[in-house]
């Protein structure tokens, strides 16, 4: 049996707004296993990044989190231990690296910041060397006096990685990791933290709202939507047995290499708004197979096998 990196248990997260609360995250559970790859898909809004904030402590003073468990490595999170472990045994690459990196200061001196706080045993400028080489930024001696503008978005995106991965993690939490750059950067970034996956055995939480790249790399699959876990199983489970109709209104409007000339179907209509959330399912104002119950009760778990589950009225019905 695979070795649990991390559990989350019914996380909810509300941002306080001058409008009323915003119920971002309502009742996510799920958990990580060591080595493993888990992907988090769905549309933006859907609540995939600020529930991996909300685990990082990062989610801002005007949010309110609550979660009955979340524990790492067997030994429960609070707001003060995740401190120690934030950028150390658990990291994150953030959506945006020109936003996460600072305009006035060095790459180097960046990454070096990460080492000292870590209280890194070695010579602190080696190791960000040997990071930077390892992401292919070179030559990295030179490189490190540069600022964040002198480097291109796939560059960017490489130093947060090496930013990411200077402590030896043991979860990686990717968001969006490669969001707005072209399809060679891409599938670079994306082999470069498959190899230093492989070679670590670091667990990954893989966030992005791509479905061709959740496919290609994860293990598990979480699909989210109004701020609910609508469907996990297997990538094999989700992208051959969905059972959710949200799930299934996802793959319909994907492309398909082996049926080119087969029309996308988008999914109707706007997400809910987390204001004033519906009473039933988030989904049943967009969904053709939406029910009467599906207005006025949140669908129970339906649980197909070990590893899939998914929150549907319509199973019970049939």
């Amino acid at each position: 049996m695979s070795e649990e990196i991390l559990r989350v248990e019914n996380l909810h997260t509300a941002f306080k707004t001058s409008a009323g609360e915003v119920k971002a995250v309502d009742g996510v559970s799920f958990s990580v296993n060591r080595g493993e790859v888990l992907g988090i898909a769905g549309e933006s809004g859907s609540g995939k990044s600020t529930a991996m904030l909300s685990v990082m402590g990062l989610t801002g003073e005007n949010s309110k989190v609550s979660a009955d468990n979340i524990s790492f490595m067997g030994e429960s999170l609070s707001s003060e231990n995740i401190k120690s472990l934030r950028g150390g045994k658990i990291s994150m690459i953030f959506q945006d690296p020109m936003t996460s990196l600072n305009p006035v200061l060095s790459a180097g001196y960046q990454l070096e910041e990460i080492l000292r706080r870590h209280h890194w045993k070695g010579n602190v400028r080696e190791r960000v060397a040997e990071m930077m080489t390892k992401v292919g930024i070179v030559p990295a001696e030179e490189r490190m006096r540069h600022y964040p503008h002198e480097f291109s978005g796939g560059q960017r995106q490489r130093l947060m990685i090496a930013m990411s991965i200077l402590c030896d993690p043991e979860l990686l939490i990717a968001d969006e990791p490669t969001t707005a750059l072209d399809v060679t950067v891409q599938a670079q970034i994306l082999g470069l933290l498959r190899e230093i996956r492989e070679a670590s055995g670091m667990s990954m939480i893989l966030i992005t709202h791509d479905l061709g790249v959740i496919a290609g790399e994860a293990d598990r699959v979480i699909v989210m939507y109004g701020g609910r876990i609508m469907e996990e199983g297997t990538a094999q489970e989700i992208f051959k047995s969905p059972m959710h109709p949200y799930t299934r209104g996802l793959l319909r409007s994907v492309p398909k290499p082996d049926a080119p000339r087969e029309r996308l179907i988008p999914i109707e209509g706007q997400p809910p708004d987390l204001l004033n959330p519906p009473e039933g399912c988030p989904f049943v104002k967009r969904c053709s197979e939406a029910m009467k119950i599906c207005l006025h009760r949140k669908p129970e778990e339906s649980c197909l096998s070990d590893t899939h589950r998914y929150s549907c009225w319509k199973r019970e019905k049939e």
